[in-house]
């Protein structure tokens, strides 16, 4: 009868270990699962930003070839203009200065304005910028409250790299530290 009670209390103590092993993997994968997510983003800013220094290139070299396309037909047609009014070499030159002005200051607009846009969208980048790195805040808040918030009942079962520094461990008692710091060198 003892002997039945015994083995019923250890099966039973084996199903709590196996349900606690699988807790504790369930755990650890979700842990592993967000931070692949937090790399993941990283990367796609990387990649974003990137993007974003090509594609500021390719405006600025596209404004250029446009700029000096703008530049040559109104020329043609200023002179096309003068020949239709057949002046004089001394009002065909004057003409031409005045229609080089009237070139630059169109130019000069355009160029205001190109310069507008692009300060607007500087703007906005530093804004996403600013807005992720808030983002990043938060997480990394949260992270360290459910640290502060469990860990001390994981104690032991914690995967390698969960407390990443310093810092982390401040968030505990001398108590948790020492018996972290015994693990760690255990495992070692």
């Amino acid at each position: 009868m003892a002997r039945q009670e015994r083995e019923k209390a250890e099966l039973e103590q084996l199903r709590i270990d196996l349900y606690q092993e699988e807790e504790e993997e369930k755990a650890r994968q979700r842990d592993q699962e967000l931070l692949q997510s937090r790399i993941r983003k990283r990367l796609e800013l990387i990649d974003a930003y990137q993007m974003q220094v090509q594609d500021k290139k390719r405006r600025k070299e596209q404004a250029q070839m446009q700029e000096s396309e703008f530049r040559r037909k109104m020329m043609e047609k200023f002179a096309h203009d003068e020949q239709l009014e057949q002046m004089n070499a001394q009002r065909r030159r004057m003409k031409q200065l005045e229609h080089k002005r009237a070139v630059d200051a169109l130019v000069e607009e355009r160029r205001l304005l190109l310069q507008q846009e692009y300060e607007r969208q500087v703007d906005e980048y530093k804004k996403e910028r600013m807005l992720e790195e808030y983002r990043q805040q938060v997480i990394e808040q949260e992270r360290q409250r459910m640290l502060h918030e469990h860990a001390a009942h994981l104690l032991g079962f914690l995967p390698k790299g969960v407390l990443r520094d310093e810092r982390d461990l401040a968030l505990f008692d001398e108590e948790f530290r020492t018996k972290f710091e015994n693990l760690s060198v255990k495992r070692s």
